[in-house]
């Protein structure tokens, strides 16, 4: 990777579109196209999102105790009004049921090979 696709990966990785990174690296649209559906591009975003998420994900686990100890007291505090305690419960459930979506592989090679394999069943779907 050069340093401009390197750039480009931090800006994708914050949600910058297309074209706001082709933008600020001083490149074009169709460059910033070109880079993304290169495998080993695709492999290095992936790589930095996977790294992004389980820096997030070692944060929130840090901060479960402490989230599940103010919900407690929360629900046991006599003051507190029901619909307050009602939120925190629900709020609860809520984010016990979140699940968080994974970013692709970090194989370049195994991307490639997906992506013949898509082509490939593309085709006979089409009837090519």
């Amino acid at each position: 990777m050069n340093e401009k696709q390197q750039q480009a990966i931090l800006l994708m990785a914050e949600g910058k579109m297309c074209q706001e990174v082709a933008e600020a690296l001083g490149v074009t649209p169709k460059t910033i196209s070109t880079w993304r559906a290169d495998p080993d591009f695709k492999a290095a975003l992936n790589q930095h999102l996977h790294n992004i998420q389980e820096a997030h994900s070692e944060i929130l686990r840090n901060l479960q105790g402490l989230a599940l100890k103010t919900i407690e007291d929360c629900l046991n505090d006599p003051e507190l009004p029901v619909k307050d305690k009602l939120a925190a419960a629900f709020k609860t459930i809520e984010i016990g049921k979140t699940t968080i979506a994974q970013p692709g592989s970090t194989d370049a090679y195994e991307i490639k090979a997906q992506e013949n394999h898509n082509l490939k069943v593309n085709r006979l779907l089409a009837g090519v």
